[in-house]
């Protein structure tokens, strides 16, 4: 085990052993480019990925295994941040594909289904999660369209001198910044020259083509993790914030580079300048 899964795997002891600093909020982490926390589920306690861009929930085979739970689905309270989420059916699949390069075992995977009619703020640096219930009021940020329970917000795409808007999910699982399904032939290159998201602008992102076909475009943690985001599933908004509370730019563009405002497509005369 080398230095930095060694600092993470006692890190992750002292968590399981003393628990967690205070009802509704949590320590995280941000591992191979996805977003993990600690969480028990139906019996099972451990490291879990946190996607919301996946609908249902899942339990780990050879977690599920060791917890007695065996192959069947398993319906059990969910515990995370704090925050009980009663009755969730989990599937029990073999996740190996997913999670063989981590350096301790990931327990499952919390979907959306565990975060229905909560708000979910996550911190990057140190990686804090935070989970409170969504209130009546009208939010701020991006207007959320949820599908089957997953987030999409709509965000700008451009590939060369051609550019595309469209829904995006947002996928806090997902080790790619962008996954591009529906939108897979804008981008013929594995980098795209911008995104837009929110009024701001982030360039030279890596891009991919998503593992199934039919999948649709997406945007992973590598961007998230960019931001302070605050993802209010009753309200249906997403918020996103420089790490220093400001709500300006994100700390670094896709290149390095400070992110910039969003000004809209270029038109021709801008082309030329």
């Amino acid at each position: 085990m080398n230095g930095a899964c060694s600092c993470f795997a006692l890190g992750l002891l002292a968590v399981l052993v003393c628990g967690q600093a205070r009802a509704g909020d949590s320590v995280c982490w941000i591992l191979n480019g996805v977003l993990l926390a600690p969480a028990i589920a139906a019996g099972v306690d451990g490291v879990f990925i946190l996607d919301t861009g996946q609908a249902r929930s899942q339990l780990d085979a050879t977690q599920a295994s060791e917890a007695d739970i065996g192959v069947n689905p398993s319906v059990g309270d969910v515990r995370l941040a704090g925050t009980v989420i009663p009755r969730v059916s989990m599937p029990v699949e073999a996740l190996d594909a997913r999670t063989r390069d981590f350096p301790i075992p990931i327990a499952g995977v919390l979907g959306a289904d565990v975060l229905a009619g909560q708000v979910l703020e996550v911190r990057p640096d140190p990686c804090r999660l935070r989970l409170e219930p969504s209130h009546a009021a009208v939010g701020e940020g991006l207007s959320v369209e949820l599908r089957g329970g997953v987030p999409y917000v709509r965000a700008g795409i451009s590939s060369g001198p051609r550019t595309l808007f469209g829904p995006f999910r947002v996928a806090t699982g997902s080790p790619a910044p962008v996954v591009l399904g529906a939108s897979q032939d804008l981008a013929p290159s594995e980098t795209l020259r911008a995104l837009s998201l929110d009024g701001k602008l982030l360039e030279n992102l890596q891009a991919v083509l998503p593992p199934a076909p039919g999948a649709d475009d997406a945007i992973g943690e590598p961007v998230w993790s960019r931001f302070t985001m605050r993802l209010d599933f009753g309200r249906r908004t997403l918020s996103l914030r420089s790490p220093d509370g400001n709500p300006g730019s994100s700390p670094v563009g896709g290149g390095g580079r400070p992110a910039r405002r969003w000004r809209g497509p270029r038109r021709p005369a801008d082309a030329a300048e």
